[in-house]
């Protein structure tokens, strides 16, 4: 079973490993981080994620940021641990959180970026209703090649109509 619960200061540990561990492919920005910079990010930041738990134990994290109330959208991004990828956690993790996004937050459209080296997570998007908004073209550096940046984004209307498809797969 997956739930979502706020990040809190106690779970920095996994979240820096987590995010270290994905840096390298995944991640816009390939830089590590000691745990000792994350607590301090976390600290001074304040930053909106959720850790993602199966059965209780955490799995990997929902980052939020460029929220806005005007506009009624926000971006979300998530990092599972190495463990947990490739098993479908990422899409029941996704179909636990886009509904609470939309509705706690008064949201229109969910915004995300994801490189376009990442397949899995492309397909994963599309399969969770996301339609591809633009291309940064050779956006990201990651070792000698450059790769471009998709991004995708999934409106409330569009979404509820695909809640009850995706539960039923």
């Amino acid at each position: 079973m997956i739930t979502v619960k706020p990040l809190l200061e106690s779970d920095l540990e996994f979240l820096n490993k987590v995010r270290n561990e994905n840096a390298a492919e995944f991640l816009h920005d390939s830089r590590t981080f000691s745990l000792p910079d994350t607590q301090e990010w976390f600290v001074k930041t304040k930053p909106d994620y959720y850790l993602i738990l199966v059965e209780d134990t955490p799995a990997g994290y929902f980052r939020i940021s460029n929220h806005s109330t005007a506009n009624k959208n926000l971006y979300v991004g998530a990092d599972l641990a190495k463990e947990y990828q490739g098993k479908g956690i990422g899409f029941q993790a996704y179909n636990y959180f886009l509904p609470y996004l939309f509705k706690e937050y008064s949201l229109n459209k969910i915004t995300l970026e994801v490189l376009g080296s990442n397949s899995r997570a492309i397909n994963l998007y599309y399969k969770l209703g996301f339609v591809k908004e633009g291309v940064k073209r050779q956006e990201v550096l990651k070792g000698t090649e450059y790769t471009d940046s998709i991004i995708m984004s999934v409106l409330k209307s569009e979404y509820d109509g695909n809640i009850l498809e995706n539960k039923q797969q």
